[in-house]
């Protein structure tokens, strides 16, 4: 396998990760990540430098190795933080496995012994195995964010994990690099799985590392070897990226943080003019319906009326309260004892006895107005309620109550923005009074859900948390004075920075962008130096037949090394070309071979038949009518075949030099199937199954060359009746589709191999299980068949579920078909 190296997967995963938390690090609001935010933005700095130099490292190999060491340090110094709270905190144990086994590979990787050695199949081995093992014996224990979407899948994937670890293994110990390359190609699907599952779960670390080693499984399965880049462009273009992109990303990232910060001073002024507007607006109304009242509780008249319980004067009295006031919703009489004296004329008649309130206690045992507690009044209406003794200070004195509808409260328009969320509750029961986003009152107020009530008890003040999906959130608080509320507005950062989250993105791809440039630019002004070097390599490339005994020794990696090497080529070049040459003489042999077999397989019949002839005739013997004709039918038989082996391979030379004809004209397709099929069914007496067809009712005209068309369909069913059962049937079927018609030819007979199909149209080439058959043929029905069905613009192509399973050829040609060279 290619030498991918752990280090390398190491700087891809810092710089990622590094990018992430500088850029958008309101998007860290995890649980498992709620520790370190406050230093999310030190630790991808860190990941960030550490991660470039580490890069910078591998690139400049001459560059002194306190460099290289010091890249490994500050990438290390972040990643073991990130692994203590994540993984040793929360228990992550795929985590707690992964990120120490990269750390110990890390830094055995720069030691000199294992400098030249890459540790990424033994790690892969051991996270692998160890993956398994949790996850077989412990999922819910493997890590808190993968358990949930592993769990449909968890026996799986740990058996999957096991045995990728457990081929690996022995592929590396036997040095097999078929089970290497199996292994690492189960595991590149299991960790993008993995990849899925955390990105689903907006665990960005989580889902940047497993891609990053994903990727490198996919590298180690599929890439026999690594680019080399090196010469004098290569070295113009690493100096120009690492002067252009890295800039451009530390830019960026202070830029970004600037903007950051300025977004926070923003959003922390206005969430605070907001929720001060928001108390004070609330302190207002509070003191106007207090002050309506007092002056209503002190008025003679309204102390006369309840003494003598004018319930026809205090009616009017109320109803115009209601009217006029513009703060009260209903206002309502009780007496001394908490009976209904008078009740609301918005409500309706309303009996009973509502000692237990609230309000009621609250008012007898006050001289002031009393605010009560939000509840839901006797029509199920939630309400609060400003209520007073008429008149105070009296032994036994009635009770006059104001209520204020909380649902008229939340309809009111809010004075803060509408990106924001606006909570008010009472602080005695924290229940709502109002709630900007889902309407809500009377249940408790959602923010005391991730926020203790501690904190919100100051006269005022902003505080930054987490909700419960782990959004990060602004919020600005502020009691109303003289009132038992609270006010709170409450901002998400993550739809704050959107724009910064663009920009972002934006500097980003510039970097990428300024990357391209670099190349280009590179190519450009290392033009005049590398083209003189390139003639004189190229020159000497000319004269890669010429054979050298002792190889050139190599230095450096630039264009005369490019040159040493290239006469070190030319033996190898010599020794490649005779191998080839080899090849092709065994092609040509194996060809000759068998062309020259299946030519003496109808010969040897025919001459037998011809001397068995000329003996009858020498002796005079007159043979029967039926047996001539039957010995002249095998006569013919194997003429046709000669022929049609012969005609095979004219037309095998015209396909490859381009001389196949055609000649096109309008035709019936159904008729010459049913031509085709019946000729075949009577020359094959063999058969005692029929060759079924599915064909229109109607007749199918086209333009096609009837006589390529015949020789399409031919091969096909003899093909098909050559390599199945003569008692398994045949079926044909043809049927038309818009401006195509479609030829499907299916037996019940051996199959084809999964390997063999791509090579099916390959002249010359025979299926395995084919050649076994004893069925004959040269392997040249299929290529001409393929060759007949492109010039005329179609498509062929051959399906078998395996061996024994049969085979279907489906062709697809246009109904007016163009010459397609």
């Amino acid at each position: 396998m290619i030498r991918v190296r752990v280090d390398q997967v190491a700087a891809a995963f810092g710089l990622l990760v590094g990018i992430t938390m500088v850029y958008v690090p309101y998007e860290f609001g995890a649980r498992v990540f709620q520790p370190i935010y406050p230093s999310i933005r030190l630790l991808g700095s860190a990941f960030l430098v550490g991660s470039a130099m580490m890069i910078a490292a591998m690139l400049y190999s001459d560059w002194p190795a306190w460099f290289g060491w010091l890249g490994r340090a500050l990438f290390l110094a972040p990643l073991t933080i990130y692994w203590w709270t994540s993984s040793v905190i929360f228990r992550g144990l795929t985590g707690g496995i992964l990120y120490p086994l990269m750390a110990a590979c890390l830094i055995l990787e720069s030691l000199p012994r294992w400098r030249d050695r890459s540790l990424l199949p033994g790690f892969l081995t051991a996270v692998a195995l160890s993956f398994g093992v949790l996850m077989l014996f412990g999922p819910p224990q493997a890590s808190p964010t993968l358990s949930a979407g592993l769990k449909p899948v968890a026996l799986p994937v740990a058996l999957l994990f096991l045995g990728s670890g457990v081929l690996l293994a022995v592929g590396r110990v036997r040095r097999q690099q078929a089970l290497d390359r199996l292994a690492v190609g189960v595991l590149c699907v299991l960790f993008a799985t993995l990849a899925v599952i955390l990105a689903a779960a907006s665990s960005w670390t989580g889902m940047e590392l497993y891609t990053v080693v994903s990727l490198a499984c996919l590298l180690l399965a599929f890439l026999k070897r690594l680019p080399q880049p090196s010469g004098v462009r290569w070295r113009l273009f690493r100096g120009m990226a690492f002067a252009s992109v890295l800039p451009i990303i530390a830019v960026g990232a202070l830029a970004s943080v600037l903007a950051q910060k300025a977004i926070e001073r923003e959003l922390r002024g206005k969430a605070q003019q907001a929720v001060l507007a928001e108390a004070a607006w609330l302190e207002q109304s509070a003191s106007i319906a207090r002050a309506l009242v007092s002056l209503q509780v002190q008025d003679p008249s309204l102390q006369e009326w309840a003494r003598a319980r004018e319930q026809a004067a205090l009616r009017k009295r109320f109803e115009l309260l209601e009217q006029s006031s513009g703060q009260f919703d209903e206002v309502w009489m009780l007496d001394g004892q908490g009976d209904v004296v008078q009740s609301s004329p918005r409500t309706g008649p309303v009996q009973g006895n509502f000692s237990h309130r609230d309000y009621f206690q609250g008012a007898k045992a006050s001289s002031q107005v009393y605010l009560s507690q939000p509840f839901r009044n006797a029509s199920g209406f939630p309400v609060v309620v400003f209520s007073s003794q008429v008149p105070p200070g009296s032994p036994n004195p009635s009770v006059f109550v104001g209520g204020v509808s909380l649902l008229r409260l939340g309809h009111q328009s809010t004075l803060a923005s509408r990106s924001y969320h606006v909570e008010i509750f009472d602080r005695r029961d924290g229940r709502l009074l109002r709630e900007t986003e889902r309407g809500g009152v009377l249940t408790r107020a959602p923010i005391l859900s991730f926020v203790k009530e501690d904190a919100l008890s100051m006269s005022e003040g902003i505080l930054e948390t987490f909700d419960a999906s782990g959004q990060r959130l602004l919020i600005a608080h502020a009691q109303v004075p003289d009132t038992p509320w609270v006010v709170v507005v409450v901002s998400h950062l993550r739809q704050a920075f959107a724009p910064v989250t663009r920009l972002s993105a934006i500097v980003v791809a510039v970097a990428l962008l300024a990357g391209a440039i670099s190349l280009l630019l590179s190519q450009w002004v290392g033009r005049d130096v590398a083209q003189r070097l390139e003639a004189l390599r190229d020159g000497f490339a000319a004269l890669k037949t010429l054979s050298l005994e002792k190889p050139i020794p190599t230095q450096g990696d630039d264009e005369v090394a490019q040159l040493t090497a290239s006469f070190n080529e030319m033996a190898a070049r010599i020794e490649q070309t005779q191998k080839e040459l080899r090849e092709a003489i065994t092609i040509r042999d194996q060809f000759l071979s068998m062309a020259s077999h299946e030519l003496r397989t109808p010969l040897t019949p025919l001459k037998a038949t011809l001397e068995l002839l000329l003996r009858q005739a020498s002796e005079n013997q007159v043979l029967p009518l039926e047996r001539q004709r039957a010995t002249l039918e095998r006569l013919r038989r194997q003429v046709d075949r000669i022929t049609r082996l012969v005609s095979d391979m004219l037309d095998v030379a015209r396909l490859q030099g381009g001389r196949l004809s055609m000649k096109r004209a309008s035709m019936d397709l159904t008729a010459l199937a049913r031509e085709v099929a019946d000729r075949i069914q009577h020359s094959s007496r063999e058969r005692s199954a029929p060759i079924q067809l599915e064909l229109p009712e109607s007749r199918l005209v086209g333009v096609w060359d009837e006589q390529r068309l015949d020789q399409l369909l031919t091969n096909l069913i003899e093909n098909a009746a050559r390599y199945s059962p003569p008692d398994t049937p045949i079926q044909v079927r043809i049927g038309a589709e818009a401006s195509r018609v479609h030829i499907d030819v299916e037996d019940r007979g051996i199959g084809v191999p999964a390997e063999s199909l791509s090579s099916l149209f390959t002249p010359y080439y025979r299926a395995r299980n084919a050649a076994q058959h004893y069925a004959g043929g040269l392997g040249l029905g299929l290529a001409i068949c393929r060759e007949i069905v492109e010039r005329h613009g179609g498509t062929i192509q051959a399906t078998s579920a395996g061996l024994g399973q049969g085979t279907r050829f489906s062709v697809s040609l246009p109904i007016d078909s163009q010459d397609t060279p």
